[in-house]
């Protein structure tokens, strides 16, 4: 089906595959990376800043799916998702800007424990840990932008049921 300006329109069927699809790029990899680090011990220094490490690698995928979760509300103009997203992710803005500070601070804590010859592994495990954390600061901050618009914000809805077709 293509609208009158000649863009195709997926189908309604698509959305709930692709809602399906975004949950499990967020809810598995996030459950994953929380079991690697488990037992939980936010009381150590060395737990945070290891659990914190782990987390940033797991980040980008769970992007991915509310990637796709945004993509998929903006394409069947899905208000109260789209609202949801852009809560959710200026809220994952906030924690990641914290974790970075505190994951930061953990750094250096640890790294008095750290053996000389292991200082440089630490201190770039470290970085690579910050940038994917700012780096996900990022994702989430256009995340939350873009949820913000609407579908088409520069075109109106049509008025009435009738649809034009494109018989091209």
């Amino acid at each position: 089906m293509k609208s009158s300006s000649g863009v195709a329109i997926p189908s309604r069927q698509l959305a709930s595959a692709s809602y399906f699809v975004a949950f499990l790029l967020i809810v598995i990899p996030t459950f994953d990376a929380l079991m690697q680090v488990a037992p939980f011990r936010p009381s150590a220094a060395q737990w945070r800043f290891a659990a914190v490490g782990l987390l940033s690698n797991a980040l980008m995928i769970p992007a991915v799916g509310v990637l796709l979760a945004l993509y998929t509300s903006l394409t069947f103009d899905d208000a109260k998702l789209r609202n949801t997203i852009r809560i959710v992710s200026w809220i994952m803005v906030v924690v990641l800007l914290a974790a970075t500070g505190f994951f930061a601070l953990d750094s250096v804590q640890t790294r008095p424990a750290i053996r000389p010859q292991m200082q440089l592994s630490f201190l770039v495990a470290s970085i690579t840990a910050a940038v994917k954390l700012l780096l996900g600061v990022i994702a989430f901050a256009l995340f939350g932008r873009a949820a913000t618009g609407s579908r088409h914000p520069d075109r109106k809805q049509p008025a009435g049921i009738l649809v034009a077709r494109d018989t091209a």
